[in-house]
């Protein structure tokens, strides 16, 4: 019976016109790159997900400003120690990345990101994640690779870039059926990304959340009744967010 349902559910998707079907994606390196390894990395610093480019499955986020920082600054340490250690990896610091921009007056290029990734009225039913958001919407725009074209250049020919995105990220009151929490919770998002065409090389990307409890009748929590960002941290930034990123020895 199930079966006769699911060649049913496919029928009216093909003759139908309101039937949107989800984008087949994959985490880690990308088929097309599967025996590709970046001469030059150019390592950005972490920067919350552009806000007008939001996709369907994206949760909201809802972080005081020093705490969204003090997130970032702790994904900016992970990256970096990521790539100690790691002969085949060869990454050019954030520092480094903004003093060649400087250098070569393309400082501007990084503040033009967000403008870049949003275009008022685009917008994609099928995206459910970051990667299928990129893959379908940024990656085919002309601008977009014009951007990255000039980046490689004023970035020592860099051919990939890896972005580090906050993708969302809040602390809330939540009532699990009866049992009230005071949670932490945030996704998080690697992307490399080719210079030359804009094509993804490799995407890693972790969930976390932390709970304490509460007392039912307990109004918004005190940012002291909060679980320790210390916990969160330890629980995003961990080895399998860099699953098959090329070149990488385990």
């Amino acid at each position: 019976m199930r079966q006769w349902q699911k060649i049913l559910g496919l029928l009216f998707c093909l003759w139908g016109t309101g039937c949107v079907t989800a984008i087949e994606t994959r985490y880690g390196v990308q088929k097309e790159y599967l025996a590709h390894i970046p001469a030059r990395i150019a390592v950005l610093p972490c920067r919350l997900w552009p806000q007008g480019a939001r996709f369907e499955g994206q949760k909201p986020t809802e972080l005081a400003a020093e705490d969204l920082q003090s997130l970032c600054q702790q994904f900016n340490q992970y990256v970096l120690q990521g790539f100690e250690g790691q002969p085949y990896m060869r990454g050019v610091s954030p520092r480094v990345v903004t003093a060649l921009l400087e250098r070569n007056g393309q400082k501007a290029l990084l503040s033009q990101l967000d403008q870049l990734w949003f275009q008022p009225g685009q917008s994609c039913a099928k995206c459910e994640e970051a990667i299928s958001y990129y893959r379908e919407v940024i990656a085919p725009r002309a601008e977009w690779r014009s951007w990255l074209t000039q980046f490689s250049r004023a970035a020592s020919s860099s051919d990939a870039i890896l972005l580090p995105f906050i993708v969302s990220a809040n602390s809330r009151r939540m009532d699990d059926r009866g049992l009230v929490y005071a949670q932490r919770r945030a996704t998080v998002a690697l992307l490399l990304i080719d210079t030359n065409n804009g094509q993804l090389i490799w995407i890693g990307s972790r969930s976390a959340e932390v709970r304490k409890p509460l007392r039912d009748k307990d109004p918004q929590p005190s940012p002291e009744q909060f679980p320790l960002w210390e916990d969160l941290w330890q629980r995003l930034f961990v080895e399998d967010l860099w699953q098959e990123f090329p070149g990488r020895q385990t």
